[in-house]
């Protein structure tokens, strides 16, 4: 209930900042991205023979052999509102986020994936298995210059708070042997992997500014990891995200008009 709530106030609160002033709002798109590593989620378990690795003068069993990785990528529809003559802006808009997770191992060697059933133990040999989320969101940011020409160019730094509902979700194995491929549910079933209805996370970047004569603003920037405030948003892994980058062009509402 409580993420409910949240959402129905970050919603409120962009149309309150943008009902106030309608005549400075501009309109625009953003899209970004980044990579995502992790620790594996512990309700996967493999069974392998003993890998060597002479390089690094050590032994890999089981589990230790998978690795985990995922990618987050995004577009928004974006308002935004700058203020206190350009040095502050507030943004907000609709933002859709897709997430795609892996697990693997390195090398031309399989996994064997450890699943206990009502006929005893199980060993699925596999090639890696797939996780793919989409959401959709409502973000809420503020962020303030630093220094620059503010009316023509600016460096700044951003915070910002999302919440948003899961629209989408797809967990794929990849079996070895296409026969075990009627295993997939049964297996994804008894792992309980299914990822939460509902995602909210906090943010932030360092970003450049340039503001054409028009009025058109070209925004880039650096964006930080993000921070889950919610819990179980992966089942495969426990993301740590990588810095990321992601741009965004904004035009006045009347822009067009006067073009």
């Amino acid at each position: 209930m409580k993420n409910y709530l949240l959402l129905l106030f970050i919603f409120c609160a962009c149309l309150s900042i943008d009902a106030q002033n309608v005549s400075k709002l501009r309109i625009g798109f953003e899209m970004g991205g980044s990579a995502m590593m992790g620790e594996m989620n512990d309700r996967w378990e493999f069974r392998k023979p003993w890998n060597h690795y002479s390089g690094y003068d050590s032994y890999y069993y089981g589990s230790d052999n998978a690795e985990g990785e995922g990618n987050m990528f995004y577009v928004r529809l974006k308002t935004e509102l700058p203020l206190l003559k350009d040095w502050v802006t507030l943004s907000s808009g609709l933002r859709y986020t897709y997430f795609n997770e892996r697990i693997f191992t390195y090398g031309d060697s399989h996994l064997y994936l450890f699943h206990p059933s009502q006929q005893g133990i199980e060993l699925f040999r596999i090639n890696d298995i797939n996780e793919s989320l989409g959401y959709l969101s409502l973000p809420l940011e503020a962020d303030v210059a630093i220094f620059g020409k503010v009316h023509r160019w600016q460096v700044f730094l951003k915070g910002g708070i999302q919440a948003g509902i899961k629209v989408h979700d797809k967990s794929r194995i990849g079996f070895v042997s296409k026969e075990m491929e009627k295993y997939e549910s049964e297996i994804l079933v008894a792992t309980g992997s299914s990822p939460s209805n509902f995602m909210s996370s906090i943010y932030g970047s360092v970003g450049f500014r340039f503001i054409f004569d028009n009025q058109l603003r070209i925004t880039i920037e650096n964006s930080l990891p993000h921070l889950f405030l919610t819990k179980n948003n992966f089942s495969l892994i426990s993301p740590e995200g990588i810095p990321g980058i992601q741009a965004s062009v904004t035009v006045p509402l009347n822009f067009f008009s006067h073009n």
